[in-house]
């Protein structure tokens, strides 16, 4: 009867249904990182079209919403406002805000991946900038992410203080992974294991600015710097590479040495690894025999 109450003396806004709906999100445990996501999303959805009831959302509402991210060239975020919508409508339906969900008609947009792949000679090129300019912080980040496989938000995170038994800890702050990284694991085609990064390193984070931890956007800001002195931007196929883009070559690097390379990304399955390992025709497949 209480929510029977709140229902019909609010008005029923998007706005007014998405204060519902935060409490039906924070109720399903997801990972902090998932949430910031909805959040930013929800953000933009009340923005739009918040102050309209919810039974006179239509379709065409919903294709505008998706549309905003399609016409920026961004498409995994136009999927994830498609998946929301669909979540956000569908409770509302099944709560009596609605007598039909508005995002049946629309359908997921495709995600169709732009951004280059990295191969071991531009990430060798681009180290050598960075050592060439002074720059020792994103030498570092790059070094320790080829090493270790691992997302910038990680790399930032990782201390010798959390090597423990010869394992360096992980928590992966995006999906909640833990891994346990072996200090001798080694990269062997740039000879640098993680136990040389750790025992180089000058405090107590692997990668940092003044004895602090460095930000997230300083590594992307930085990487795209030096990139963009080595290479011209007219060189990449698709969008230029990223610093998320190690990730994915340390991944065909390790697996040629016939790493556990689900293990090591902090993977669920077989076949989100499997999708880290495509080059994106940027290489040749060697025949082995």
């Amino acid at each position: 009867m209480a929510f029977l109450s709140r229902l019909f003396s609010k008005p029923q806004t998007v706005n007014s249904w998405l204060d519902e709906y935060m409490n039906i999100l924070f109720s399903r445990n997801l990972k902090p990182k998932t949430i910031e996501i909805k959040k930013y999303l929800i953000r933009v959805i009340r923005t739009k079209i918040g102050d309209k009831r919810v039974r006179n959302i239509t379709p065409f509402d919903i294709d505008a919403l998706i549309k905003i991210y399609i016409d920026q060239d961004k498409a995994p975020s136009a999927k994830c406002m498609y998946h929301l919508l669909r979540d956000i409508f569908r409770e509302a339906y099944a709560r009596g805000w609605n007598n039909k969900n508005p995002t049946d008609p629309i359908k997921c947009p495709k995600v169709i991946v732009k951004r280059s792949r990295m191969t071991l000679s531009e990430f060798k090129k681009i180290l050598t900038e960075a050592e060439k300019t002074g720059n020792k912080i994103m030498h570092d980040a790059m070094t320790l992410a080829l090493v270790t496989g691992q997302r910038r938000s990680d790399i930032a995170e990782m201390k010798k203080s959390n090597v423990k038994r010869n394992y360096l800890l992980v928590d992966q702050y995006k999906t909640g992974a833990k891994i346990a990284l072996p200090i001798k694991l080694e990269c062997k085609k740039i000879g640098t294991s993680l136990r040389d990064i750790i025992e180089s390193a000058d405090n107590d984070f692997l990668v940092s600015r003044n004895n602090e931890k460095i930000k997230l956007d300083d590594i992307t800001r930085q990487f795209s710097r030096l990139r963009d002195r080595v290479f011209n931007r007219n060189y990449w196929d698709g969008t230029p590479t990223t610093f998320h883009e190690i990730r994915s070559l340390s991944e065909r690097l390790y697996r040629e040495q016939r790493i556990d390379t689900m293990t090591l990304l902090g993977h669920k399955s077989q076949q989100m690894t499997d999708k880290y390992n495509d080059n994106r025709g940027r290489e040749y497949k060697k025949l082995r025999i």
